[in-house]
């Protein structure tokens, strides 16, 4: 009998990962306009390939939940070719992929990603891309207020952070940069976006960026929804952007979804 029904079920369900084929399936249903969902064979591996706006990415991880951020990120400044972007907390490098097709090979994506285990993930994803222009420079570094070397607890998901410590034993010491110091250093001269999301730190990544704000005049979409010493950090970003004078707006999207958006693009 289990063998007649496993049978039965081979012949209905296509050939590879039957859990992720019906979870294609079910994703299929509910994508959203203008995205489109595959399994496809890389290399001999099962990979996903996830359409979005006539773009392409090839990932070892299932977009099916963050897709919409390819769209909530860009709800005020749309990244265009030649644009040099800064990817803060780029975790698996998805939008950093998205991003460096935006800019073409005459624009640069600066990949900020301090875990290794991510790291490691990054660069998979970006050898999946054939059509990729090697635009996209992973930087192995921390987004602070100052230039040292502080505490990080590295576990390889979207958890890793500098302002959370849940235990010793993932802790690790990191280098840490103000985004105005490495600007100078690396002679950056022109700056158009910041897409930063990096766990509760993203109030000292500001204090760091003052003198960039003021110069290059980025836009950003800043993930908000974190909380910090029991107030959500949309509140702190805020204020700094209000203290800066600097043009910002806050929108909720879906559930927790709450991203704050700062920058000329907004006038």
């Amino acid at each position: 009998m289990k063998k007649a029904l496993k049978k039965i079920l081979s012949q209905l369900v296509p050939k590879g990962n039957v859990k992720e084929r019906f979870k294609l399936f079910y994703y299929r249903l509910l994508k959203p306009k203008n995205v489109a969902f595959d399994l496809v064979e890389t290399n001999g591996k099962a990979t996903y390939k996830t359409t979005f706006q006539n773009l392409f990415l090839i990932t070892n991880e299932a977009l099916y939940p963050i897709v919409d951020d390819f769209n909530y990120y860009q709800h005020f400044y749309k990244v265009k070719n030649e644009d040099i972007v800064i990817d803060a907390g780029a975790n698996c490098g998805h939008l950093s992929v998205f991003f460096s097709k935006l800019v073409g090979q005459n624009g640069k994506v600066f990949a900020f990603e301090p875990d290794k285990f991510n790291i490691e993930r990054i660069h998979k994803n970006i050898s999946l891309n054939e059509d990729l222009t090697n635009n996209i420079i992973i930087q192995d570094l921390l987004l602070w207020n100052k230039n040292e070397l502080i505490d990080f607890y590295e576990v390889g998901t979207v958890g890793s952070s500098a302002v959370w410590m849940p235990d010793a034993e993932h802790c690790v010491k990191k280098q840490a940069v103000t985004i105005d110091n490495w600007v100078k250093s690396s002679a950056i001269a022109k700056l158009d976006f910041i897409k930063m999301d990096i766990e509760g730190a993203e109030i000292e990544a500001l204090d760091g960026c003052v003198e960039t704000i003021k110069t290059l005049k980025p836009n950003f979409a800043i993930a908000s929804y974190h909380v910090v010493n029991g107030e959500k950090t949309h509140i702190k970003v805020e204020e700094f952007f209000k203290k800066m004078n600097y043009p910002h707006k806050t929108v909720r999207f879906r559930g927790n979804e709450i991203i704050t958006f700062a920058g000329p693009n907004l006038k």
